[in-house]
């Protein structure tokens, strides 16, 4: 039986991408001088889903730009930092009443993201999302490792007070990359992928267990599983 529901925040639950990567354009423009569009396109394709300092990387890399490795991590939370001040994107229409009904429901929520923590937190806040939220995770300054994946399902287990192995087989996880389908396959957590990013033929190529048009579809998925 499914207690744990997880949620991807950017393309999922806020409709922020299309604002998300023209800020990338735009401050990766300023930065480095990478044509804006260059710069979108790294990030929407390539680099599609995945955490700020891997979206960095393979920007430069796309554009032969040496950058130092130790300096990398640091500067890419920089940029997520002002990517977040920047974009001030709103749920998409259906977030609240789901969210609503599946804490009614009695299910936990928690939030998994690739964008920094801080950020996270204000854009929880800022739209009101926080009060359906039991747990999030993002992107930690200080710690490279901790990610969209095992390193943030662990914590959310921790939170929760279960143990991980019998966690993950109480868990659904909802995204719209493949970046969020791969950590919830390689946990052992069922993925369910919302169109939008990828259309339903490439989500279902990728493995997804489920795919929907919005999270209107959510509530039957659940009742199945």
């Amino acid at each position: 039986m499914i207690k744990y529901i997880g949620f991807d925040k950017d393309g999922t639950l806020i409709d922020s991408n299309n604002a998300i990567t023209k800020a990338w354009g735009k401050i990766i423009n300023e930065d480095f001088g990478i044509d804006t569009k260059e710069a979108e396109k790294v990030f929407g394709v390539t680099a599609l889903g995945q955490q700020t300092s891997v979206q960095l990387a393979l920007t430069l890399k796309e554009h032969n730009i040496d950058f130092p490795n130790d300096k990398l991590f640091e500067k890419a939370n920089e940029i997520a930092i002002r990517m977040g001040q920047e974009v001030k994107a709103n749920p998409f229409p259906e977030v609240f009443d789901i969210l609503c009904d599946l804490k009614k429901s009695g299910y936990f929520i928690f939030i998994s993201s690739g964008h920094q923590e801080s950020v996270v937190k204000e854009d929880l806040e800022r739209t009101g999302l926080i009060k359906y939220v039991n747990y999030y995770a993002g992107v930690r300054p200080t710690q490279p490792e901790f990610r969209k994946g095992k390193s943030h399902f662990e914590a959310a287990a921790n939170n929760f007070g279960v143990d991980f192995s019998e966690f993950i087989k109480e868990t659904v996880f909802i995204g719209d990359t493949p970046e969020d389908l791969s950590a919830a396959k390689n946990s052992g957590i069922i993925s369910i992928a919302r169109i939008g990013t990828l259309s339903r033929e490439k989500l279902l190529q990728l493995g997804a267990n489920f795919v929907i048009s919005d999270l209107s579809d959510l509530p039957e998925i659940l009742k199945s599983l």
